[in-house]
């Protein structure tokens, strides 16, 4: 752990990478906003702790940072563009700052994850952005530099002299897994659960079957995360469900059952559900009195009703129950979701459920 310089952290790094699923969202930090609290620049201004991963001497993975890097870097582009074209001088220290801050060869110093590297590789570049990259949360603090170090005709020395004056704390984290780590400081912002599941089976070196229910099953991403909703809803009993949670209770589920079978073994389970959720949200069955009763499931918009049937599909297959009483039970199920749309007082589906299950013991 140590007190640095922000501005000097980034000139020591040569390459500063990012984690895949990190994200430069609204958290952005408009520095400028600092010089109006202290024009003197008399005070050190801390902004809290960053965690790191020493990849090498002057490599390092920013596992939680990135939005206070990435809006320094941003401002030390908008000082040059700002200034650009102006004097001989400053064109000097135009490439002194570029060479110092904001590249590393002929790429940039800063690397974003896939998504978000593109608008910044063309903001630092100084290329196109289309109307959508200009809605980007990077563009528009890039404008707000702009339009302030233009207004209040900001010098770039004063600028420099607030930069200088900004501190922060340096962890490094090469003994923690550097995704729960970052899952667990950023656990409220809305994170990409699917990005952080993927990242966690790559490390585990168990993706293909994954990457089979992506490309076989779930090629839309709000079916995996709905198919993953309902799957750990039937394993872990879950009243309520939070979506928010879904990498938390895959790790959760994975980890428990690793105590029990081998990784492979738990994937292609995984996948043999994938399969059966994926016939029943788009009502793929031989069987011509299965497939009548999923009509009307769908019909009645029965989405809350999947987790139980993916459970009790799973048992018709594994030969615990009848075909008989499979389709018995899919019709109850079509009947009560008829009801309740064309009734306003009926028995809640928890209560359905236990009827269901005393019915299939009875069977």
């Amino acid at each position: 752990m140590k007190v640095v310089n922000l501005l000097e952290f980034i000139n020591k790094a040569k390459d500063l990478y990012t984690l895949d699923y990190a994200r430069c969202d609204k958290e952005l930090v408009n520095f400028l906003d600092l010089m109006t609290e202290d024009e003197q620049f008399t005070q050190k201004v801390d902004l809290g702790i960053i965690f790191v991963n020493q990849k090498t001497f002057d490599q390092y993975t920013i596992v939680d940072g990135l939005n206070r890097i990435l809006s320094l870097s941003l401002l030390l582009h908008a000082v040059c563009e700002c200034y650009k074209k102006t004097t001989v001088q400053n064109e000097k220290a135009i490439k002194t700052i570029r060479n110092k801050y904001l590249l590393s060869g002929q790429k940039t110093k800063l690397h974003l994850n896939e998504k978000d590297s593109v608008i910044y590789s063309k903001i630092i570049n100084g290329e196109r952005l289309s109307g959508h990259e200009k809605q980007s949360a990077m563009f528009k603090l890039l404008h707000n530099f702009w339009s302030q170090i233009k207004s209040e005709g900001l010098q770039a020395a004063n600028i420099f002299a607030m930069l200088k004056k900004i501190f922060v704390t340096v962890v490094e984290t090469n003994d923690v897994s550097k995704r729960n780590l970052y899952y667990k400081l950023n656990g409220s912002r809305n994170l990409n659960q699917i990005v952080l599941i993927e990242d966690f089976l790559k490390e585990n070196g168990i993706e293909e079957d994954w990457n089979t229910i992506r490309s076989r099953y779930f090629p839309v991403e709000s079916d995996i995360v709905r198919f993953l909703k309902d799957f750990f809803i039937t394993k872990f009993n879950y009243k309520k469900f939070n979506p928010e949670r879904l990498y938390e209770s895959f790790v959760n589920y994975f980890e428990t059952m690793m105590q029990y079978m081998p990784e492979d073994t738990i994937m292609k389970k995984m996948k043999r559900s994938a399969a059966l959720y994926s016939n029943i949200i788009n009502v793929n069955f031989l069987g011509d009195d299965i497939k009548q009763a999923f009509i009307q499931i769908k019909k009645y918009s029965g989405e809350d009703t999947y987790a139980y049937i993916l459970e009790v599909y799973e048992d018709f297959l594994d030969n615990n129950i009848s075909e008989t009483t499979f389709i018995e039970i899919l019709n109850t199920i079509a009947d009560y979701l008829k009801n309740r749309k064309n009734t306003d007082n009926n028995i809640a589906f928890n209560e359905l459920i236990q009827y269901l299950n005393a019915f299939i013991t009875c069977k």
